[in-house]
């Protein structure tokens, strides 16, 4: 108990005095670059919120709100890093502070790097597309089975997750622990801790996020280049990027170890240090900054068509409005037909680290955040709010609304007990207000349109149907949405 409450103390004694010349005097700020920064860390609001209703926070209030014991931002503007800026610490107990050259476990975010060196080899006639994955293969196959009669596993699929293989990510391993091979995780055999991999619907079928389809991936690019993982990506990546930071080498090489921040549980107990055996779909390391300079890096081939990491014809299909069954490696934010720009998103997170990349294609822009910590999507969610807002991106934007007065409409028909997404939901319509129970929690609607309303609390919008009978729509604090039917009257 007395370890938690000092660094308790400690996170909060940071808080509250870091960086003070930055945050207390934007005034005296001329540069343009700072000022979008500071408006950014210091504005963060719901996705959906009464004008004039609420107080902004900083990103220091929500780290200590929500125990995030250290984070880096970097933001990339047409080619190169813009600004960036640090927050806590990359070890309590030593009392060091997270700066630029903090390693973190990159976890998931290693997936677009291993997608891009694939869609290179790919370029160069090394890799197919859209072949059968197993002519290439050697040693392991893709196991046949009824769903392998018509629709093949090919690298487009492994690299999109449309593979059709199950999805899982178990345990890592202990410096002391005997590690598999490749081979021996893809069969389960040990040392493995894993089941084998097994595919589970047909090839192109649907779309199922697969960390073992990225270790099918990672063998099939060593098979057909006999080299190691990690020296294609230096090749293909990380030395056309300049990224000198990172690696996928397992156990983490002793020159990104010395200034490898500890990750944190959400209770900011530190985790133990661990091996990842799934290298190309959770094994990177590196620095925000990195991220940021591989980022630039693909928007500039898309934009300029450098081709440092892969020609304008593979961004153009990286970058794509297509849905899931077309992802090459990010979540594409695309459904506004009259826009032409596309946001795109990867996350990861691995053992008490977290962090996202996140842009706007059209802009050329990204931000890039990496935290010690793992209960972080509200406080990531708050900064890309912020970010779209100040530069105006036209996806993840928050929106503030005015009370619309509906002249005593009366609304109950829209009464009544409602299922969304395994919660219990109940509207009621109270003299003409619709209030809603969540489970045990109780809100008012505030209406801010016709037919629209909003919670303000826990920033949750409702838009009744037009017609009686119709679903309602959600859209909740993330701006995720979901048609909601009324189940009993």
């Amino acid at each position: 108990m007395k370890k938690v409450f000092f660094i308790l103390l400690v996170l909060s004694n940071l808080f509250s005095c870091q960086q003070p010349k930055e945050n207390n005097s934007e005034s005296k700020i001329e540069d343009p670059i700072i000022l979008h920064r500071e408006h950014i860390v210091n504005n963060l609001t719901p996705f959906y919120y009464l004008k004039n209703k609420i107080q902004p926070k900083r990103v220091e209030d929500v780290m200590q709100e929500y125990k995030v014991p250290g984070l880096r931002i970097v933001f990339v503007d047409k080619g190169k890093i813009s600004w960036s800026k640090n927050y806590g610490y990359a070890n309590l107990k030593d009392s060091i502070k997270i700066d630029d050259k903090t390693v973190f476990t990159g976890a998931s975010l290693g997936k677009p790097i291993t997608s891009v060196a694939a869609l290179n080899l790919a370029e160069k006639g090394i890799l197919n597309l859209d072949e059968d994955v197993n002519n290439k293969l050697k040693g392991w196959k893709v196991p046949t089975n009824e769903f392998t009669k018509k629709e093949k596993v090919t690298l487009r699929r492994l690299i999109g997750h449309t593979s059709g293989f199950n999805r899982y990510y178990g345990s890592n391993y202990m410096p002391y622990e005997k590690l598999p091979t490749i081979e021996q995780t893809l069969r389960g055999e040990k040392p493995s801790k894993h089941p084998a991999v097994k595919l589970i619907s047909v090839p192109g079928s649907t779309y199922r996020y697969s960390n073992p389809g990225y270790l099918i991936l990672e063998k099939l690019m060593e098979d057909v280049t006999n080299k190691k993982f990690e020296d294609i990506i230096d090749e293909l990546v990380f030395k056309p990027s300049g990224m000198k930071n990172s690696s996928f080498i397992q156990p983490i090489p002793k020159r990104l170890l010395a200034t490898k921040a500890t990750g944190y549980s959400e209770n900011l107990q530190p985790q133990p240090y661990n091996i990842i055996t799934f290298k190309a779909a959770g094994g990177i390391w590196t620095t925000p900054d990195d991220l940021a300079k591989f980022t630039h890096t693909l928007l500039t081939d898309h934009h300029k068509g450098s081709h440092k990491l892969v020609s304008q014809k593979i961004t153009k299909e990286i970058f794509n409005k297509g849905g899931n069954l077309k992802k090459l490696g990010f979540t594409l934010l695309n459904w506004k037909r009259d826009v032409e720009d596309i946001a795109f998103r990867h996350t990861g997170q691995n053992y008490g680290f977290t962090s996202v990349i996140f842009g706007s294609v059209e802009k050329e822009q990204a931000i890039i955040m990496m935290a010690n910590g793992v209960n972080t999507q509200q406080l990531f969610d708050y900064i890309i709010r912020a970010t779209a807002k100040e530069y105006n991106w036209d996806y993840f934007k928050p929106s503030a609304y005015e009370i619309y007065d509906n002249k005593g409409k009366d609304f109950n028909e829209y009464a009544g007990q409602y299922d969304w997404k395994n919660h219990f939901v109940i509207i009621t319509n109270e003299h003409k207000k619709l209030f809603i129970q969540i489970d045990n929690q109780r809100h008012q609607l505030i209406p801010v349109d016709e037919n629209t309303f909003l919670a303000p609390d826990i920033s949750l919008l409702i838009i009744l149907p037009k017609k009686v009978g119709g679903s309602l729509v959600f859209l909740d604090e993330n701006g995720d949405y979901s048609r909601v039917n009324k189940t009993y009257k």
